[in-house]
């Protein structure tokens, strides 16, 4: 039965009984639910801004990791090309460099 029916004109007393109790009904759910909603609508926003704080703290935590990743991956070519670059304007340097080296290493292997 609808809360809003009205009933009709010189109905029986059972039936305004019955239809006035339904409405009673009809308010109590009401009075339960309306303060149930408004709390189950303030959980839903805050999980739903915990929700967007969360994934934005992982995009940003997941930029800086791609930025790092960018940089360690391009850490060799890098390296090798300040070392090319350092050979080809010192080349005595470096060959008295890795003739330091080499000499270094045979000593440490050799014992």
């Amino acid at each position: 039965m609808d809360k809003t029916t009205a009933s009709p004109a010189g109905g029986n007393p059972i039936q305004r009984g019955v239809e006035s109790a339904g409405a009673a009904l009809h308010s109590g759910i009401d009075k339960v639910a309306d303060p149930a909603r408004s709390a189950v609508d303030r959980a839903s926003s805050a999980a739903h801004q915990g929700v967007d704080k969360l994934a934005g703290t992982a995009s940003s935590v997941a930029d800086r990791f791609a930025d790092q990743t960018r940089r360690i991956s391009e850490a060799p070519a890098h390296a090798l090309e300040v070392s090319k670059s350092w050979v080809q304007e010192r080349p005595l340097e470096a060959v008295g460099a890795a003739l330091a080296l080499g000499f270094i290493l045979g000593r440490l292997t050799a014992r």
